[in-house]
């Protein structure tokens, strides 16, 4: 099996938006085998289409077409790892990490799609992913602001299913397939962080990773919001921002927030 079709070399992050992945990515850029770039989309578009294809067309792909399974998944496999793999294409080696967030949505077919590809589940304790949320002015096509971003309640329960969707694709997903890391580890011990991440990934942790101000970026879209943090050192001062909404906190997020290793008073 090719390494296009395999997901050799690929690997993506995911987590409920505003969760850190910029900041990884920042880091990540650093190393010298690493491309991680902006969000792109395409893996949970690519893999959903293919489950479809699968599940509803699959007779027909045989019947009609004379394709059976594998050669469906194989040609889907191609087609997301063409579009997205460019920068590492001539780089035997390198990575490639694609971190859009909401990737976690999609680990599970993913892992299927692509069944040497690996996955990064990052975490941030919810009540600072809400307050951060909750700062967003994010609108739907009818002009008016997602309930995510404007209901601490609804912000806390987004925060919650999309964690859950991660913890499911962990213990699905093969065993050594799929890291958790946690946004907090990674401000409080970043060199022990990144270098636990490094070793999943088979690469060496390079001192570069941690110096990334002195290195240019190219942000678009929603990721701009994250500019003036990714420019100024790392800090622990977003740690703790989300009291204001623990009386939003419901028994299933205080759950959550235990099994991910939160402090719940």
């Amino acid at each position: 099996m090719s390494e296009a079709v395999s997901g050799t070399g690929f690997v993506f992050l995911g987590g409920c938006p505003r969760s850190g992945l910029t900041l990884i990515r920042r880091l990540l850029d650093g190393h010298s085998r690493i491309h991680c770039g902006p969000d792109t989309g395409l893996p949970v578009a690519i893999a959903m289409q293919w489950e479809n294809f699968a599940t509803q067309l699959g007779d027909l792909h045989r019947e009609d077409f004379g394709l059976e399974a594998e050669q469906v998944r194989a040609n889907m496999a191609g087609l997301l790892t063409g579009l997205i793999g460019e920068a590492v294409r001539d780089s035997p080696g390198d990575l490639l990490v694609e971190k859009t967030s909401l990737n976690v949505l999609a680990f599970e077919r993913l892992g299927r799609l692509l069944p040497a590809a690996r996955f990064v589940h990052i975490v941030r304790d919810g009540r600072d992913v809400a307050a951060s949320l909750l700062q967003r002015d994010w609108r739907g096509p009818d002009g008016r602001p997602f309930a995510h971003v404007s209901d601490p309640g609804a912000a806390l329960k987004y925060w919650c299913d999309l964690t859950g969707i991660g913890l499911q694709a962990e213990t699905t997903l093969a065993p050594g397939r799929v890291l958790r890391l946690r946004y907090e580890d990674v401000v409080k011990k970043p060199k022990r962080s990144i270098t636990a991440l490094l070793r999943f990934l088979g690469l060496n942790y390079e001192p570069a990773m941690l110096d990334y101000t002195r290195q240019p970026i190219e942000l678009i879209g929603l990721e701009r919001d994250s500019l003036p943090l990714l420019d100024a050192p790392l800090t622990t001062a977003r740690i703790g921002g989300g009291r204001a909404v623990n009386a939003a906190v419901s028994a299933a997020v205080g759950d959550r927030l235990r099994v991910l290793g939160y402090r719940v008073d």
